[in-house]
């Protein structure tokens, strides 16, 4: 019998969206949907340019208390500082 590759994940824990310019909150909203149509139990939109946070999963959409999200796959993720490097001059 040949050997058999299975996934390890049959489909992503985690969705991180990162707004751009031309994105347009309905736009963003569908695709949230899609996301969670597809039974993906994490999204988080990250707002580069207003350094916010949404989360959505199966309960709804949410800004969250902080700018740490984390999820028991993946772990804690601190946006504060990854937005604090967009502020720093390049080198």
């Amino acid at each position: 019998m040949p050997h058999q590759k299975t996934p390890v994940l049959v489909r992503p824990d985690l969705v991180i969206e990162v707004v751009s310019p031309d994105d347009k909150p309905l736009e963003m909203l569908e695709k949230i949907g899609d996301y969670q149509a597809a039974g993906i139990p994490h999204i988080w939109v990250a707002d580069p340019y207003q350094r916010t946070l949404m989360e959505a999963d199966q309960a709804g959409i949410r800004r969250p208390p902080t700018l740490v999200l984390a999820t028991p796959l993946v772990g804690e993720v601190d946006f504060a500082s990854l937005f604090q490097q967009l502020d720093e001059p390049p080198e």
